[in-house]
C-alpha cells in the first residue's frame, strides 16, 4: 500500500504535471509550424514540372564543346595551362583525383558523363536531387533557398559547388557557386579558379523522350567572357542505375558514341 503523500508532496507532483504538458504541448506546436516554414507549400509541390527520370547520353567527348563551336575563350595564361593539361592527360601524369580515387567531377565536367543519370524530385521537401553513376555523385539542388553568402561559398567550396534552384515555365534553372579547384571543366584537362559559376537550364524536348541541359560558364579567372555549351540525354525508362566501381569497367557503353576501351 502506497504512503499517503502529505499536501507539500502533492503540490510539487501536480506542478511536475503541468509543466510537462507545457512542454509536450510545445513540442506538437512546433512539429506542426515546422513544415510550413521550411518545405514548399502544397501548392507548389503540385505545379512542378515533371522532369523525374532516368537519362543517358548517346555521345561523348573528352573536350567541352561550346554552343557554335570553337574553344572556349580563354585567357593567354589559362591558355597556356590548358595546354600543359593537355600535354599531361596524353603521357597519363594529370593529377586528375576524379579519375584516380573517384572524387566528384565536379560542373561542367560530369554533365559530359557517358554513364546514365537520374532526377529525383521531392517537392514537398523543396529539393531536386541528381543521382550519377559515375563516381556515385549526388548533387543536392535547394529548390526553397538563396545560395550561401559568399563567405560561406568561400570558406566550404565542394567538388560539385552549392546549387539551388527554380522553375521558370517548364525549364529548371539551377545556379552552381562555391566550387574547390580540385577538379577540371571537361575529361581533357580543362581548367577553372574557385570564381567559377555556372547556370543550368533543363527542360524535356522532344515531346518528353529527351532531356537538354544547357549550362552556362561565369569564371574570370580564366576566360574573357561567359559561354555556354549544349547537353541532350535520352530519356531511358528501360534502364536501372547499377552500382559503380571505382577504377573498374562495370557497364557496356559500346552504344555511346566516341566511348573509347569500353
Amino acid at each position: 500500500m502506497m504512503p499517503e503523500m502529505s499536501g507539500r508532496e502533492r503540490i510539487t507532483r501536480l506542478v511536475f504535471r503541468l509543466r510537462a504538458r507545457s512542454v509536450a504541448a510545445s513540442a506538437l506546436m512546433v512539429l506542426a509550424v515546422t513544415p510550413f516554414s521550411t518545405a514548399v507549400s502544397a501548392a507548389d509541390a503540385g505545379a512542378w514540372p515533371d522532369i523525374s527520370g532516368k537519362y543517358w547520353t548517346s555521345i561523348y567527348s573528352t573536350k567541352i564543346q561550346p554552343v557554335g563551336a570553337g574553344d572556349p575563350p580563354y585567357t593567354a595564361a589559362a591558355m597556356a595551362t590548358y595546354k600543359k593539361n593537355m600535354a599531361a592527360v596524353n603521357a597519363n601524369t594529370l593529377d586528375d583525383k576524379a579519375r584516380k580515387v573517384c572524387t566528384p567531377d565536379g560542373v561542367p565536367r560530369i554533365l559530359e558523363s557517358p554513364y546514365p543519370f537520374e532526377i529525383v524530385q521531392s517537392p514537398d521537401r523543396g529539393e531536386i536531387h541528381i543521382i550519377y553513376e559515375l563516381n556515385h555523385v549526388i548533387r543536392l539542388v535547394a529548390m526553397n533557398k538563396p545560395l550561401p553568402s559568399a563567405d560561406e561559398l568561400e570558406t566550404f567550396p565542394f567538388y560539385s559547388g552549392h546549387s539551388v534552384g527554380r522553375w521558370d515555365g517548364d525549364t529548371l534553372v539551377i545556379e552552381t557557386a562555391g566550387f574547390n579547384e580540385k577538379t577540371f571543366l571537361d575529361n581533357s584537362g580543362a581548367p577553372h579558379t574557385d570564381q567559377l559559376r555556372t547556370v543550368e537550364r533543363i527542360r524535356k524536348i522532344n515531346g518528353g523522350k529527351e532531356l537538354e541541359d544547357i549550362v552556362t560558364i561565369h569564371d574570370p579567372g580564366v576566360f574573357t567572357k561567359d559561354w555556354s555549351a549544349r547537353f541532350v540525354y535520352q530519356a531511358r525508362p528501360d534502364i536501372r542505375m547499377m552500382d559503380y566501381a571505382c577504377g573498374e569497367k562495370h557497364r557496356d557503353l559500346s552504344s555511346v558514341k566516341g566511348v573509347q576501351g569500353h
